[in-house]
Formats: C-alpha cells, structure tokens, sequence
C-alpha cells in the first residue's frame, strides 16, 4: 500500500514539474500568483519592403543622373519610395539609413502634426483658440496680441515681429526662449502678412506642452514615434525644457520617409488613424497664399506642384537641404539630407527629375 501511494505522488510531482516547464517557456518573467502566460509571439517590426524602380513604374535610367547630380552636390542621403516600396536609395561620405541628421525646420511640420493630434484628441479646442488663453500676459502688451490664434502660428501669420535672419542669435542666446517672443511686438494684423518665423512654431511647442502636460518630445513618443516605431527620432529642449519644435527634430533618413508616408496615408499607420484625415487635408492645402516664393503654406507644410504634369506635392523644407517630399497623385515619398547653404532651386530640378520618372 505504502509503494502503490509513493508510486502515485511521485507521478504526481513529476506531472505537476511537466506543466510548470511547459508554462514558462514562452514566459520572459518570473510566474507570480494571478499572472497570465501568453504563448503567442509578439508581432514582427515593422519593416520596409523593397523593389525595383521598373516594377513600380519609376525609370532607373533618369535614377541614375539623378545619381550623378547627388555625387556633384553634397547630398549626404536620399531615400525614394514608391507605392509604399523603397525603390532607391543613395548614401555617401559614410552616411547610410541608420545616420540621425537634425532636421532643422523641417522640424515644423513634426510639430504640425501633434498639433493636430491634440486637436483630434480635444486637449486643444481648434485652432481658432487665442493664444492668451496659454499666455494670459499678452492681454498686457496690448495692439494686436488679442487676435493672435493658433491658426496664426500655424500659418507664419501671427504678426509678432521677429525675423529668422535678422533675430535668430539673439533669440537663440536669450535666457528665455518663449519670453522673448512675448516680448516683440505685432507689427500687422493676424493673418494678413506672412512672416516665416520659428518663433511662430516655438509657442505652438509651449502651448503643446502647457495643454498636454507633456512635452513636446514625451508627447511625440507617445502618439506618433512609438506607434511608428520611429526610433530615432528626437526632440531638443530650450533651457525651460519647452522642445524645441520648430528646429530641433532629429530622426534618420528611413524615419523621415516614414513621416512622409503617414502623410501619404491620410495619417493612417498600420491600421491606426494616428492623425486624423482631416487635418491631414487641412496641413497640406494653402492656407495663405505668398505673393512671392516658390511655394506657398499650410499648416507648418510648404505647398506646390512638382513636374511637367503639374502634380500636387506637398513638404517639410530645413535648413541646409532637409526635405521630405509628398506627391500624392504618384503614391511617392523623398527624404533627402544634405549639408548645401544655397539655393533651393537645385532641390526642385532634382524633385522634377524624379517625378517625372514616374508612370501614372
């Protein structure tokens, strides 16, 4: 009797260690009481696809002088993406998809976007909200302060006088970034002048941050990079910790063509409407028209055609050569950076040759 019970709770024991190993091998953690083991592997990264320039239709004899004009012209990287495939990409001076570049104002149209994510969300009304609902003190300095909007730092329209040529060290050097704006004056009446300053997009960071309880960067990780698994994307801080929206987004090259396809999408990523379509459409129509220029804006997006077809195109332009370019009608994406202080006319042929390329 006593070897037929030890036989049994030897089985017993042996059968009970069988479940245990069986229960943590899929389990990264120690087991506690109430945990439930998952055994279904986590879904794979996201990653990009890849393809042939002549299978989606883009002519890899006019790729290669584009290639040409990039070893001429210190382009540092380039990536091509069309109908959601990368169908060229070039590098050089050992740089390559991982290199994290400084976007410099292509910054601006980051900021856009969770802009209008925390509009979608409602912690911002609209964009027709004054700013002194942020920056009470306003009221203060009196003349136009009172009209500014959302809307208006949006569109480089707000009318505060401060210029990125003219006052960009002194505003970079200053103790206090946001109250050196507060304390220029508006020398025209919001929404009638356009006057492309960073400021503008700096006090959409701060009112982000003040409406969100997040920075701008904590905020971006939050609902845009993560959900994108943009991982090298970030965000530099003025010395109030307020992100430095307008100048200061840093990502890689595969990152910023990542944005540009969101945009594409309609702010759909993988199934997820991360910006809402609406303001999708709204950020890249003309919202003012420049009487002089090459492009005019939207909300914090430059806007033109690209082509001898005209196509409507629209992009997040920095300085010395950081470009992410849409051209919806052609279902193709372009990051670019480079190290150039010249003219942009040199970017629009080479956009041009590309388009043209592309079959419809």
């Amino acid at each position: 009797m006593k070897k037929r019970v030890a036989a049994c709770f030897i089985l017993v024991m042996l059968f009970s260690l069988c479940a245990c190993a069986r229960q943590n091998v899929n389990s990264t953690e120690p087991l506690t009481s109430g945990t439930t083991v998952s055994t279904t592997a986590a879904p794979p990264a996201w990653q990009w696809q890849k393809d042939s320039p002549q299978n989606q239709g883009v002519d890899p004899a006019v790729l290669n002088d584009v290639h040409e004009t990039f070893d001429s012209f210190p382009l540092l990287s380039s990536v091509i993406v069309r109908n959601g495939y990368i169908v060229d990409e070039y590098y050089k001076d050992g740089y390559d998809e991982n290199s994290v570049f400084v976007l410099n104002s292509a910054s601006k149209s980051v900021t856009s976007a969770l802009i209008g994510i925390a509009v979608d969300m409602g912690l911002i009304e609209s964009v027709d909200v004054p700013i002194s609902t942020y920056f009470p003190q306003v009221l203060e300095n009196g003349g136009y302060w009172a009209g500014i909007t959302i809307r208006h730092l949006l569109t480089h329209t707000s009318g505060i006088d401060m210029s990125d040529t003219a006052d960009w060290y002194d505003w970079r050097s200053s103790a206090n970034w946001v109250q050196y704006i507060l304390d220029r004056s508006v020398t025209s009446r919001p929404g009638t002048v356009f006057n492309y300053s960073t400021g503008n997009t700096h006090l959409l960071s701060a009112i982000l941050q003040q409406a969100s309880g997040m920075t701008l960067e904590e905020f971006g990780k939050r609902y845009l990079f993560d959900p994108m698994e943009m991982n090298s994307a970030s965000v530099s801080a003025d010395a109030q910790g307020i992100s430095d929206g307008g100048n200061g987004v840093s990502m890689n090259i595969y990152d910023m063509a990542k944005f540009g396809m969101l945009y594409l999408n309609g702010g759909e990523w993988q199934g997820s409407q991360l910006v809402s379509r609406d303001w999708v459409t709204q950020s890249t129509t003309v919202q003012f028209e420049r009487d002089s220029g090459s492009a005019d804006y939207g909300y914090q997006w430059w806007v033109r055609t690209f082509g001898d077809h005209d196509y409507p195109a629209y992009f997040a332009q920095g300085h010395a050569g950081q470009y992410i370019f849409v051209v919806p009608d052609l279902q193709l994406v372009i990051a670019m950076t480079s190290n150039y202080e010249g003219a942009t006319s040199i970017y629009w042929r080479m956009v041009n040759q590309i388009v043209n390329a592309c079959s419809e």
